[in-house]
């Protein structure tokens, strides 16, 4: 255990060491939501935001603060399991930190059509860091999934107070159900964050089917990539699929592009560190 956590520790010094050399060959490549990302990462590393930024996310960290002021039971028996959690247990354990829903926000900003869609809505913290991004865009939608009835109605109540009801959908139900329902909508997205099931099996057939439902260009952002051994497993065959024209390893959160007019062979991948 020690020895891993020297190997992590050692690694991820090593990246940003060569940081600045990586950012210059990745704008090299001059792809739009390369750059995107890369402007995303520059800009949290500086901590130089503008004042409309700041402004959003002092917003969605308040509603965060209002989250872990709740102790309203939640129940999961849809799920089949005899348990409960409180709304502000869930929130300190499972949602995205503000620098990750921060990057969210940054990279949907910048861009001009988003479609979005969000597997794992969980209290909407991430959430609404994307609504607040495409809020605004005349050509942009909001879809994302959750299982839990009650998360949903938390989400839901939160989203209704950013945006109107045209801009977002939350699915609720089981992915099982709902997730193939989902692939018969004629909607394509081109930003898709994956954070609702951390298993491999999960994860690679979510990615795999997904890739007919795209917008192209088009980027998936994984959440927990180094979580398990199986989530290892699963960013390393994602990352390697023909169709990816750039990765991004991140550590925690795993970026794959595609963009058509990027020949296959030349694939490229990065790793840039951003936060543990």
């Amino acid at each position: 255990m020690i020895f891993s956590k020297i190997k992590k520790h050692f690694s991820l010094f090593a990246i940003r060491l060569v940081e600045k050399r990586t950012i210059q060959k990745m704008l090299a490549e001059n792809d739009q939501y390369l750059n995107d990302i890369v402007s995303s990462f520059v800009q949290l590393k500086s901590g130089q935001h503008t004042s409309e930024d700041i402004v959003v996310f002092n917003r969605c960290e308040a509603y965060r603060k209002s989250l872990l002021n709740n102790h309203t039971l939640i129940s999961y028996e849809i799920f089949g399991q005899n348990k409960s959690m409180k709304v502000n247990e869930i929130c300190s354990q499972a949602t995205s930190k503000s620098i990750w829903a921060q990057l969210l926000y940054l990279v949907t900003k910048k861009n001009k059509s988003p479609y979005f869609l969000e597997i794992g809505t969980n209290l909407g913290v991430s959430g609404s860091y994307i609504l607040e991004a495409l809020k605004a865009k005349i050509h942009s939608s909001f879809i994302t999934m959750e299982g839990v009835p009650q998360l949903c109605q938390i989400s839901n109540n939160q989203f209704s107070k950013i945006s109107s009801s045209e801009k977002y959908t939350i699915i609720e139900g089981l992915y099982e159900k709902t997730f193939a329902e989902l692939l018969t909508t004629n909607v394509n997205f081109n930003i898709l964050f994956i954070d609702g099931n951390h298993r491999k099996e999960s994860t690679i057939e979510y990615f795999n089917n997904l890739k007919s439902n795209l917008k192209f260009p088009a980027v998936f952002i994984f959440d927990d990539i180094n979580w398990s051994n199986d989530m290892k497993q699963a960013w390393k065959i994602i990352k390697s699929d023909l169709d990816v024209s750039y990765s991004i390893d991140m550590f925690k959160l795993g970026i794959v592009i595609f963009n058509k007019k990027i020949n296959k062979s030349k694939a490229k991948h990065y790793y840039l560190h951003l936060s543990y």
